[in-house]
């Protein structure tokens, strides 16, 4: 009939289901009847026995609590080294955006200019084309022009002569 106990015992233990008073008297029920349990009730008893034995064998020293203190103040303090990378980091974010603050307004008057300077050739370069199809243009009118020319010129040889003789007659 104990027996029956422990089983219900472990499986309200298993469940959280035991006040601290009933998992002490567990505990020891366990403990004085180790030698007559089998299976699961026996790896308990072993269990809550070796886990005893440890509680005995491990204390702490009086100087354990000022160890785990100094050590979590040690690591809970900054060092130096991060603060001056933390300013160095700063001061380059602040020149690299004052950088680029200026470069980029510099940039787009580049483009600009260089769009002005492509509308610029291409407006001369229309108007040199223009000029130059009007020359050519006025250039066939030259050529007739110039037989006319040649023409006034054979003309007038030819009827000088005349009026060099004629002069030269009358001064005679």
């Amino acid at each position: 009939m104990a027996l029956e106990k422990l089983e219900q015992s472990l499986d309200k233990y298993w469940l959280g289901e035991l006040s601290q008073v009933e998992e002490m008297q567990f505990k020891s029920e366990l403990k004085a009847n180790k030698d007559s349990l089998k299976g699961e009730l026996k790896q308990m008893a072993e269990w809550f026995e070796g886990h005893e034995e440890a509680k005995h064998e491990l204390t702490l020293d009086d100087s354990f609590d000022d160890k785990v203190m100094a050590t979590i103040q040690k690591k809970s303090k900054p060092t130096d080294s991060w603060n001056w990378m933390k300013v160095a980091a700063s001061i380059l974010v602040v020149f690299a955006l004052g950088f680029f603050t200026w470069w980029m307004p510099m940039q787009q008057e580049q483009k600009q200019l260089a769009q002005q300077e492509q509308k610029a050739y291409k407006e001369a370069k229309a108007t040199l084309e223009l000029m130059a199809s009007m020359m050519n243009h006025g250039k066939k009118h030259l050529s007739s022009l110039e037989m006319i020319n040649t023409a006034q010129e054979k003309v007038k040889n030819t009827f000088q002569p005349d009026r060099k003789e004629k002069k030269e007659g009358q001064d005679g």
